[in-house]
């Protein structure tokens, strides 16, 4: 009555003789599968020994096994790039650390004990995150399977917002360049780096992605309705789809459009002088001709932006002209809908989230919720003249400043209304907001009995 590791037909397998009866698992066949293997059968041979074997006991779901078969299986739905960054975060990061930890009896603090170690080794806390991020989809599906009763990494978005706020020394946000360092990088650009410059000012002027830029096509580009299309995104691993998974269409500020349309005119001399057979599709081709290398573009940013340190430009990444133009134009006061959609965010939320400290926080103009008597609102009211004041208009009228300033009550009740009583008792805001020529209008003057001559004159409530 034991557990043995044997190699048949190619694989590692676990035979237990228990009870008379023989039961095989196949394991795997590699190394890696036959040291997993004998590790099941030491866990066996004590639970024989120890007299609580349970052979209808569900298999145990190694982490390592697991993770790797998750990839292999979702590799068909993953981009190129996120394919190879979750293999490299398994191979280099989850496996060594859970190595083939059953996973059922995975808790809370076996994984906050990962960050424990990733956060001592200098990993970042957002980094962390993301590791664990794939660690909680293999553990949903499993559970959706039926392998797993829960999923201990549910809570762990909460869990790495505690630790991120807990180590932080303050506050983050998303960093931008001003106005004014955009132009110095961009009169830079024009200046030593004549190929990239156009890019940037792409960059800056309509928030696009690094590689949504790279991916333009100049059948993409429509100069005369001032627009493109953004259906394609290069990256180091090759040619995709952009983030979001759907294309857009962007707005062309009119000096970007005349620098595109020269752009063009350059290509068309390049394509003479070079001898290419035609355009290149490519509107940022690299200078044979074909696709653009992010590498490449890397390396100019980089000449760019140690020349604009020397004149006082912080040096942030490039992925900042995204943060850039959208921080400009919410402080111009566009609507966070039309940004999230220039942007390419699913989710206007997202933008809201990540750029709402950039949004005015003061608005002193309150007119929209300023109302007369009769319950109107005093910005869309009829002048005593019969002008009639817009939506948002004011009154500057001198006179009617004076009146205002005297105190006049150019709108009069019954002294033993209501409204005088509040109006009294609010200051005498609500009684002063017309001008005096109103009175006139409606046959009520400061002859008029009940009307009361100044606010010292008017007769206290009964």
């Amino acid at each position: 009555m034991a557990a043995k590791v044997r190699q048949w037909k190619g694989a590692w397998w676990i035979f237990v003789h228990h009870q008379g009866k023989r039961r095989a698992r196949r394991v795997g066949p590699s190394r890696t599968d036959k040291r997993r293997a004998e590790r099941i059968a030491e866990q066996v041979n004590a639970a024989l020994t120890a007299g609580i074997y349970n052979p209808d006991e569900p298999e145990p779901v190694p982490c390592d096994a697991a993770l790797r078969q998750w990839l292999k299986t979702y590799a068909p739905t993953l981009k190129p790039g996120t394919h190879a960054l979750a293999d490299q975060v398994i191979e280099s990061h989850l496996v060594p650390h859970f190595r083939d930890r059953d996973l059922r009896r995975l808790q809370e603090e076996d994984l906050l004990g990962y960050v424990r170690a990733k956060l001592d080794a200098g990993r970042g806390a957002r980094t962390i995150r993301n590791d664990l991020s794939i660690l909680r989809r293999v553990l949903n599906l499993l559970k959706r399977e039926g392998r797993l009763e829960r999923n201990p990494a549910e809570r762990i978005g909460e869990l790495m917002r505690r630790v991120d706020q807990a180590g932080a020394e303050e506050t983050t946000e998303v960093r931008a360049w001003s106005r004014a360092e955009i132009e110095t990088l961009l009169d830079l650009a024009r200046e030593h780096e004549g190929r990239f410059a156009p890019l940037f000012h792409l960059l800056v002027a309509t928030g696009m992605r690094r590689g949504e830029a790279l991916g333009l096509q100049w059948a993409d580009v429509d100069l005369d309705a001032g627009e493109l299309a953004v259906r394609r995104s290069v990256t180091t691993h090759g040619v995709g789809t952009p983030k979001s998974g759907r294309s857009r269409r962007v707005r062309l500020t009119p000096d970007l459009a005349e620098e595109l349309f020269d752009l063009r005119l350059r290509r068309h001399r390049e394509m003479l002088q070079k001898g290419w057979a035609e355009l290149p599709a490519w509107v940022f081709c690299s200078e044979t001709g074909t696709m653009p290398s992010p590498r490449n573009v890397e390396r100019v940013w980089y000449r760019v932006r140690r020349r604009a340190v020397g004149k006082g430009v912080r040096p942030l990444p490039l992925h900042a002209a995204r943060h850039s133009w959208a921080s400009l134009a919410l402080s111009a006061g566009r609507s966070v809908k039309w940004v999230a959609d220039q942007l390419g965010h699913a989710d206007p939320a997202l933008t809201l989230r990540v750029y709402a400290h950039l949004m005015p926080s003061e608005e002193r103009d309150l007119s929209f919720a300023s109302f007369g008597p009769t319950g109107t609102a005093r910005h869309n009211q009829t002048a005593p003249d019969g002008t009639g004041h817009g939506e948002g208009d004011s009154v500057d009228d001198p006179s009617a400043r004076e009146y205002w300033r005297a105190g006049r009550d150019s709108n009069p009740r019954p002294p033993g209304s209501k409204s005088v009583r509040r109006a009294r008792t609010a200051s005498g805001i609500a009684r002063r907001f017309l001008s005096e020529p109103y009175g006139a209008a409606v046959g009520v003057s400061e002859g008029t009995p009940w009307a009361p001559t100044s606010r010292a004159a008017a007769p206290r409530a009964q």
